[in-house]
């Protein structure tokens, strides 16, 4: 069998050199300097999968949130008309405004990246909780919730021209009382009307027709501060005026004016009735009538282009 013999081939008078002598305090110092460096390595391989992790969630496009600080977004009542108002600035632009009564479904308002909103939508009766998501143009949601408990009737108002064109009916009315109603005439005084006892839900009047074409203009405010106007043009008119007077003895003058235009002007004399046309609607008629010695009984009236007839007026005169 073949043997390998070690031969120590330094040069004669080299002696072999000696191993350091290990005690068991230098063994601890490099274990505890070990488990140091060991700790370190750990806590900074945890701090970077934590960095990691945070900018992942931050990163992540496709993440929805449901806190945007970024976003100012106000959702109000205007009772006034009924209306919820949602408006505000979305700082990354607003794709979709997502909104639900209750638990009706969503409807959906699309945007095109504005950074500033307003949009009205209907308020609804009774106490009700609405719901509105705004979703921005990189896809994050932020949802608000408000309940509405107020009253959102509003009152109603109509208006009526009597058959002879001379009175204006104003009929307001609402669900609870109202406060009181004004009207007013084009540019003129505001006039104001409050309820009856017992009927506070609805207010009935009868106003004055101007003569003419004007706008009548009136508001209807209930006990809770809910207001409605209208405003309509309104083709009014009055009653002509008609008369007699005597000139010089000898004459009676038949006479008749009205602002919007007179048709005719009719008077009796003795009982034989006389009609003066009004061509081309003028504004004043007069006939003068010559008499001769005797007693005579008259009548007289007229008509305007709107065929309301003047008050009949009579008269005796003995000549």
């Amino acid at each position: 069998m073949n043997q390998i013999l070690a031969v120590d081939d330094r040069p004669k008078g080299q002696k072999q050199p000696k191993m350091p002598n290990r005690t068991p305090a230098d063994i601890k110092k490099v274990i505890r300097v070990f488990c140091i460096l060991t700790i370190l390595f750990g806590i900074v391989i945890t701090g970077q999968g934590v960095y990691a992790l945070v900018n992942g969630f931050n990163d992540n496009s496709n993440a929805n949130t449901v806190q945007n600080t970024q976003n100012n977004i106000i959702i109000e009542a205007d009772n006034s008309t009924g209306k919820v108002i949602i408006s505000g600035t979305v700082a990354n632009g607003v794709s979709q405004i997502r909104y639900k009564w209750n638990e009706d479904e969503e409807e959906i308002i699309t945007k095109n990246g504005e950074t500033q909103i307003n949009e009205e939508i209907n308020l609804l009766e009774g106490n009700n909780i609405l719901t509105v998501t705004i979703v921005d143009m990189r896809a994050r949601e932020e949802e608000y919730t408000k309940e509405f408990k107020e009253d959102t009737t509003i009152p109603q108002i109509a208006l009526g021209t009597s058959d002879d064109g001379t009175k204006i009916k104003i009929t307001a009315k609402d669900t609870v009382a109202l406060s009181y109603i004004t009207y007013q005439w084009d540019d003129g005084e505001v006039q104001t009307i409050t309820p009856q006892p017992g009927s506070e839900a609805q207010i009935e009047q009868e106003i004055e027709a101007l003569s003419g074409n004007h706008k009548l203009t009136v508001t209807a405010v209930n006990t809770s501060n809910k207001t409605a106007t209208k405003t309509q043009e309104v083709q009014g008119s009055t009653k002509p005026l008609a008369g007699a007077r005597v000139e010089d003895k000898a004459h009676i003058v038949f006479y008749a004016t009205d602002n919007d235009g007179l048709a005719n002007l009719k008077f009796t004399i003795n009982g034989q009735e006389y009609i003066l046309p009004g061509e081309g609607s003028p504004k004043e008629l007069e006939y003068v009538f010559e008499v001769i010695p005797g007693h005579y009984s008259m009548t007289v009236t007229a008509e305007n282009i709107y065929g309301l007839e003047a008050d009949t007026q009579e008269f005796v005169y003995d000549y």
